[in-house]
């Protein structure tokens, strides 16, 4: 059978699928009853996490062009990942200003690319992505604000749009509170921004210092208009109370996690789960000039994409980027 929410072919039992990690409801009432509902789950699990399905990713634009072909056929890709915000590296076409992502059909490419990169202090981690994975791939792409993807292959560079590749999810349908939480303008911009701002070794320059304050006052500028994603757990004592869960930095300070969206709250359950006696997570969705409020007395700061970006403010510096 194929999965409900991303086509690929899997078997009639499985509880779980391997590709997308949707899990299916319990079977109970008819078939028809069973189908229904378990449809209704797929779609709402497929926009929670930007999940491109396989009708939707093949085919588009794409009669005759072997770049995309490629883009949605072959068995492997390699994406360029940057190691300073454990995200894919982004950069910025000179001609087109297009926003673009790095994949490459071979291991020995994307080390030569990373070699060249790590020559200019950027830090490049190949990451391997199997087709039944360019769903989830291409999803992300978008939730991150790329708009062009860059596939090297064979000595070749060629730029295609990545809706060439993949539609993007239509949300326009849902009721405004049931859609899901996307910042890909905030997403791009602290991409930018730590990807200049953490490479080591750099000259303190008059122009490079200009170059780190607009990207920086484009990322605040897009905090100050964004919401996020608290994560919650049940608090055991008391059902109708809920609990913070904080991580430990470097220093052992504690921190609050904070995500701008579910993509980076699956990261952080996918942690979670790892531990004993492990708990679906609940996220607060709340506006950033509410933050200051809702940091925990136990907290140093709340730290942004924890295991995205990565970016520790307190209760100051968000008082600061909000003008109070």
């Amino acid at each position: 059978m194929k999965c409900y929410c991303c086509e690929n072919e899997i078997e009639n039992s499985v509880e779980v699928c391997p590709f997308c990690k949707f899990e299916y409801p319990k079977k109970e009432g008819t078939a028809e009853e069973y189908e229904k509902i378990a449809m209704a789950k797929a779609v709402e699990y497929r926009q929670k996490n930007h999940i491109v399905p396989k009708s939707e990713a093949a085919g588009v634009n794409s009669e005759g062009n072997e770049t995309v072909k490629k883009l949605q056929s072959n068995n492997q890709l390699f994406v360029a990942y940057c190691q300073y915000t454990n995200l894919p590296f982004v950069t910025c076409d000179e001609e087109s200003f297009d926003d673009q992502a790095h994949i490459f059909t071979t291991e020995d490419e994307i080390r030569e690319y990373g070699k060249v990169q790590a020559e200019q202090k950027m830090l490049i981690l190949g990451m391997s992505y199997n087709r039944a994975d360019f769903p989830r791939l291409y999803g992300l792409l978008y939730s991150i604000g790329v708009n062009s993807v860059v596939l090297h292959d064979n000595g070749t560079t060629t730029s295609v749009p990545i809706e060439s590749i993949a539609r993007r999810a239509d949300f326009s349908k849902l009721e405004e509170n049931k859609r899901p939480l996307i910042n890909e303008s905030l997403q791009l911009s602290a991409i930018y921004f730590m990807q200049e701002m953490r490479k080591p070794g750099q000259e303190k320059t008059q122009e490079r210092a200009q170059m780190l304050r607009e990207k920086e006052e484009e990322l605040l500028a897009n905090f100050r208009r964004s919401e996020f994603l608290i994560p919650t757990l049940a608090n055991p004592s008391d059902p109708k109370k809920v609990a913070i869960p904080f991580l430990k930095n470097k220093e052992g300070q504690t921190m609050q996690p904070i995500c701008t969206d579910a993509i980076e709250v699956d990261k952080y359950q996918k942690m979670i789960n790892k531990q004993k006696n492990p708990q679906k997570i609940r996220v607060l969705r709340v506006p950033f000039e509410k933050l200051p409020d809702l940091l925990i007395k136990e907290a140093h700061a709340f730290v942004f994409n924890p295991f995205g970006f990565n970016l520790p403010l307190t209760k100051e510096q968000i008082q600061k980027i909000l003008g109070r």
